[in-house]
């Protein structure tokens, strides 16, 4: 690992001080607050060992691989002096924010379908310094480390902003394809019905190995669509460059607005680390608390639970 640190390290030109044990980060007083960036079902002991040490976490999302890890790094959480959020890029890139702008300005009226489109084409084919290395596949594709592929790797950053946009999921019904390769769990259609809400939910995952798209990240397009009373949003893309469209559009009856907001993928991701900087200095908790957090990962689960009963189920576990 420390041949792979110091490699990143020549690449982007700079001169860290490289650790090889995490005893040894959360020990060292200079150091004020981690990003995790590690498997995730090591996301739950690190979490809670780094707060535990009075530092502010940053863990990459999903924020554990069950509930009752979630709510132990929720325990932890109160108990620390420090902050903890879970980095979801989606939350701050610039398309989605619009798109929360518009809906929260009544622009559309009152929201009644959501509506999320996901092309997943070669997950070996992301580009740059987003190309995944095999060891990163390995785990995730292990089905004794991790409960789902990608509805649950992937997924939760639909869910994330699905809640962020309009609320907590009531009930969860999902159709979910179990393939040969873990990961790939395409075609699956995931339907949401919204609590304290006349708003549903629609999460479409189909897989597309031989079509190539542009893309300068990972190989995956999306597309986003908010339907309500008065109108209807669109985001065009995220990761991938499909479509040659505006990155927003507002469209209201014969009326369609486009909005051109900064849509380079890696904003989001800017935007993220930005907030949590800021969250620390200003003494501000930054989006995606470990509450929230953890109602994602019920989310997530619950997708997996409704396809194993072929009904509806709500996050909570308890079967509609």
């Amino acid at each position: 690992m420390r041949e792979r640190a110091e490699s990143r390290a020549a690449e982007w030109g700079i001169s860290p001080k490289i650790y090889t044990s995490y005893d040894d980060v959360l020990r060292d007083p200079a150091i004020d607050a981690v990003e995790l960036l590690t498997p995730t079902y090591l996301h739950a002991d690190q979490s809670i060992a780094a707060l535990e040490a009075g530092k502010h976490v940053s863990c990459q999302k999903p924020i554990a691989v069950s509930v009752e890890e979630a709510d132990r790094v929720a325990e932890a959480a109160d108990r620390a002096d420090t902050f903890f959020r879970v980095t979801e890029n989606f939350l701050y890139y610039p398309p989605l924010v619009k798109a929360k702008e518009l809906l929260d300005s009544g622009a559309i009226g009152e929201p009644n379908m959501v509506r999320m489109r996901v092309v997943l084409t070669n997950l070996e084919g992301a580009s740059g310094a987003f190309r995944i290395a095999p060891d990163s596949l390995a785990w995730r594709r292990d089905p004794t480390l991790n409960p789902g592929g990608l509805l649950y790797d992937e997924g939760v950053h639909k869910y994330a902003t699905a809640m962020w946009w309009v609320g907590d999921p009531e009930t969860v019904t999902s159709a979910v394809t179990r393939t040969s390769d873990f990961m790939v769990e395409a075609p699956s259609v995931i339907t949401w019905k919204f609590q304290d809400a006349d708003c549903l939910a629609v999460f479409e995952y189909s897989s597309a190995p031989d079509m190539k798209i542009r893309t300068s990240y990972y190989p995956i397009d999306d597309f986003f669509e908010i339907q309500g009373s008065a109108g209807a949003i669109w985001v065009t893309r995220c990761s991938g460059e499909m479509l040659d469209l505006p990155p927003v559009m507002l469209h209201r009856g014969s009326e369609s607005v486009s909005y051109q907001v900064p849509m380079d993928w890696i904003t989001g991701f800017e935007g993220a680390a930005r907030d949590f900087i800021d969250g620390i200095i200003e003494g501000r908790q930054p989006q995606m608390d470990a509450e929230f957090s953890g109602k994602v990962l019920r989310a997530a689960l619950a997708v997996y639970k409704s396809a194993e009963l072929q009904r509806p189920v709500r996050p909570d576990n308890r079967v509609s």
